[in-house]
């Protein structure tokens, strides 16, 4: 039980059988899919919900504030981000890749989108004001990025749920 009350996922009494363990590691690899599947698909999902643990969530916390904090810049890149984190490039790729299995890339582009769809529902802004805000280039790019992420163009997604 004490395991459990510190963050344990899982707690299996001695002497166990393979068979259970498997299963347990099985149960514990799925569930952690299925949580990087609804963060990746969710519009709403919260960064840290892929987190492992607590060092991973603060990790995760700081590499969300700093990307929000230059949203708007169309070149922010794993470079920038790495700099502000003082991490070395490498060591930045590699620890985002070991937590949320993306590429540093890619999750700069969830971020931007996920906060595309935050301001699709809690402000007046235009499409094309929205792109920009977030970094975008172009208002087709982000629509393209946007539906295939969330498989609804924005416009659509802001009617179905203001």
């Amino acid at each position: 039980m004490e395991g459990l009350e510190s963050g344990a996922d899982a707690y299996i009494d001695k002497p166990f059988s393979s068979s259970l363990l498997l299963a347990q590691i099985s149960n514990l690899l799925t569930n952690r899919e299925h949580i990087r599947q609804f963060y990746f698909k969710s519009p709403v999902a919260n960064m840290k919900s892929i987190a492992y643990s607590k060092t991973d969530e603060q990790f995760l916390e700081k590499l969300n504030r700093i990307i929000l904090e230059h949203i708007s810049d169309p070149d922010l890149d794993v470079n920038q981000i790495a700099e502000h984190m003082h991490l070395s490039r490498p060591t930045l790729y590699r620890k985002i890749r070991e937590i949320s299995a993306m590429t540093p890339n890619d999750l700069i582009r969830i971020t931007r989108l996920k906060r595309a769809a935050e301001l699709l529902l809690q402000s007046d802004m235009k499409i094309y004001e929205i792109a920009e805000a977030v970094g975008f280039r172009s208002q087709s790019y982000f629509s393209t990025n946007f539906i295939s992420q969330f498989g609804v163009s924005p416009s659509k997604y802001a009617k179905e749920n203001k």
